[in-house]
């Protein structure tokens, strides 16, 4: 949308005059010229220009923090991955239990992966994954 879009719109919504048509006098008429006349011809919108707005339209997607304290944690990620946003997974409060972190690391591994999505582990000393869905790949 540029900035002088508004007065296009405004001057295309005015009517326009058309040219009028002279007579012709008799003695004109052996030139044998066609009179001229303008007219105006609307502008159609094609349903093509109205589909290719719509696919072109971006789908809004979010960035969603879920820290992870049990297992029940596991499906409100499996569920932000399907609706297609990225999750970051902090799973510093399992560092207490090393087995339970072991078996729920495993857990969403294996989820995101059956999901078609990629995992990353972003911070080097806190326990935080990002994860990402099939359609969103990280550069390597």
């Amino acid at each position: 949308m540029g900035l002088f879009d508004g007065v296009l719109k405004k001057e295309k919504d005015k009517p326009k005059k058309a040219v009028p048509v002279k007579e012709v006098s008799p003695s004109a008429k052996k030139k044998e010229e066609p009179p001229q006349v303008h007219r105006e011809v609307a502008i159609i919108p094609l349903e093509e220009d109205t589909l290719a707005r719509e696919i072109v339209k971006p789908q809004v997607r979010y960035v969603k923090k879920v820290v992870v304290t049990s297992y029940s944690d596991l499906e409100k990620i499996s569920g932000e991955l399907q609706n297609g946003n990225l999750v970051l997974v902090d799973l510093s409060p399992l560092e207490l239990k090393p087995d339970i972190l072991e078996k729920v690391a495993e857990q969403i591994k294996g989820m995101t992966t059956a999901l078609g999505g990629q995992l990353a582990k972003v911070c080097k000393d806190e326990i935080k994954l990002l994860l990402v869905p099939e359609d969103i790949k990280f550069a390597k």
